[in-house]
């Protein structure tokens, strides 16, 4: 009688600590669900303790000593950890009873520590944006996955749904992928604080590498929350190395977890830019083992790419493209009417190109002997050609030519659709016909005669006189 006394309060103690309860008497098998698996992600479920339920519906935990996890779980029963186990009767079976000591944390850190070689694991099946396990015999889980990152205890009562707490959102954005040579792009990256609980130490390190197509302002800006944070975290400029390249430490365990997390900051795009894709890549570095602040996981490479095209002129004879033609000039004017204005980059200020309305502020290029000239730092549009100076001997062109500029389709293997060439042909010019004719040459002649013999009439009356 004093036995099932003692067993009856122990179930009454389960009952109080653990604050569980079903509406009916218990299924017979259970089902986990992580509802946010992580990409190339294996989850495993470890039954620790089984289920018994008394006759109102109400559970309790058991575990049996042939159970592979019983000596991890004994060593871990002290009272210091709130956790007691309790022979049944002489039997194989301990009943487990908590104190407010117990932290369950804790306890699934202990039971990620001595994981290694148990061979009882149920894998989820991940499919349909879930991982799942069905057909499971009631209990209490230890839910991990391949990496350790998550580490979640449940109950299958019958169905139990989890989230993976270390699902570390991390996306970069810019604003514009065709861009001019001068102008800024803006990069966004956006993730949240991490579920932080059970550790001591928790490192989120934002690594940012950009091409030399790019130029950094240096200008990163973070926030937790909307609020700004910058001066709270750590912004390491790799100025030595690599002026492209910078890191962001943010001291995540100081905010709310789930807050959202945004770094902003600027590049400006110059002269390496032009014909080529410049890309701009960044990598979160984020703890993922409460017991090991060593161990880390670093995401994949989250990459943006920007691109700036060229106009380049073929200039030839018409009927004859062989005969490029040098000394052409021309100005560049956009949709909106502006022409296109270059200016250099210098120690102090980058290239730019900007467009302006009068066409007498405007970069005029020259056709080389290979009948070539270009504009250069284009993003993509129509565009316009005015030639403003024939080459000698030539016509210029009455009417203005149009180039369409298309870079969307370049890869890194085809980078053609970055130069737009626009094929220019011009006529030679024309002998302007003469006024007057044959008959125009003879009264010429004829009075070249006259004035020859008023000559020798002249000469003659002279010597005539001076006989006399």
């Amino acid at each position: 009688m004093k036995t099932v006394a003692r067993i009856a309060s122990l179930l009454l103690a389960l009952v109080m600590v653990f604050g569980l309860s079903v509406t009916a008497f218990a299924a017979e098998t259970g089902t986990i669900t992580v509802d946010n698996p992580i990409a190339a992600q294996t989850y495993t479920a470890y039954k620790i303790f089984d289920v018994v339920y008394d006759a109102e519906g109400h559970y309790s935990y058991t575990i049996d000593s042939s159970n592979e996890w019983f000596t991890t779980v004994q060593a871990y029963a002290t009272e210091a950890n709130g956790l007691t186990l309790t022979q049944a009767n002489g039997s194989t079976t301990y009943i487990v009873t908590t104190t407010n000591a117990f932290s369950a944390p804790d306890f699934a850190v202990a039971l990620k520590a001595a994981v290694t070689g148990k061979t009882g694991g149920i894998t989820l099946n991940v499919a349909d944006g879930k991982a799942t396990a069905t057909g499971l015999d009631l209990g209490y889980y230890f839910v991990t996955s391949s990496t350790g990152a998550l580490c979640n205890l449940t109950t299958t009562n019958p169905d139990a749904t989890i989230h993976d707490k270390n699902d570390v959102p991390f996306d970069k954005v810019d604003d514009k992928a065709s861009v001019e040579v001068g102008e800024t792009v803006s990069y966004t990256i956006t993730g949240k604080v991490p579920d932080y609980t059970g550790f001591t130490t928790y490192t989120y390190l934002i690594t940012d590498t950009m091409s030399e197509g790019l130029t950094f302002q240096k200008n990163a800006k973070v926030t937790v929350g909307g609020t700004d944070v910058t001066s709270a975290c750590t912004i390491t400029y790799d100025v030595d190395s690599n002026a492209n390249k910078f890191t962001v430490s943010i001291p995540v365990m100081n905010y709310t977890i789930g807050a959202e997390i945004k770094v902003t900051y600027t590049a400006v795009t110059n002269d390496n830019a032009v014909t080529v894709i410049s890309k701009n890549s960044a990598t979160l570095t984020y703890s993922n083992n409460p017991t090991d602040s060593e161990s880390k996981t670093t995401t994949p490479k989250d990459e943006e790419t920007v691109y700036s095209a060229k106009l380049v002129i073929d200039k030839y004879q018409k009927d004859d493209e062989s005969k490029k033609l040098a000394n052409a000039k021309f100005v560049l004017k956009n949709a909106e009417g502006k022409y296109y204005k270059y200016t250099a980059a210098t120690e102090s200020a980058a290239a730019q190109v900007e467009w302006v309305a009068n066409q007498a502020d405007a970069t005029e290029v020259t056709t080389d002997t290979n009948g070539a000239a270009a504009f250069n730092g284009l993003k993509d549009g129509t565009y316009y050609l005015v030639e403003t100076a024939a080459p000698a001997g030539y016509n210029l062109l009455a009417n203005e030519v149009e180039v369409v500029i298309n870079g969307a389709k370049a890869t890194e293997v085809d980078l053609s659709s970055l130069t737009a060439t626009a094929k220019v042909e011009n006529s030679t010019g024309t002998t302007i016909p003469e006024t007057g004719g044959i008959g125009t040459t003879i009264f010429y002649v004829a009075g070249g005669l006259l004035v020859l013999g008023a000559v020798i009439l002249l000469i003659t009356k002279k010597r005539m006189s001076s006989a006399k």
